[in-house]
């Protein structure tokens, strides 16, 4: 798993190393890399101690019918599917020798 972490200098510590949500976190050091390397040992023990980072899936709205199912809105459906079956039978002006 890799995180996003800042890294800052702190007065008279150091650095601090930071991770963001999902794993909020944070440990300082003499330099960067140990920073860094104490903030991967207190995430790592977070996650040996059973804490997970796990995708959810979640549904979206169901697809609702944008027209209303009614016998005007059907029949004009079924005009405009009939105009557009009429006009793919022509050859368009840009196909012509």
């Amino acid at each position: 798993m890799e995180l996003s972490v800042l890294i800052e200098p702190t007065p008279g510590i150091g650095f601090r190393a930071t991770s963001g949500d999902p794993m909020p976190a944070s440990a300082e050091g003499n330099t960067k890399a140990e920073a860094l390397e104490k903030l991967r040992e207190a995430l790592t023990d977070r996650v040996r101690a059973g804490a997970e980072i796990v995708r959810l899936h979640i549904a979206t709205v169901p697809d609702l019918p944008i027209w209303p199912q009614d016998h005007f809105t059907d029949a004009w459906l079924a005009g405009i599917a009939e105009a557009r079956a009429k006009a793919n039978e022509q050859t368009d002006a840009w196909d012509l020798p």
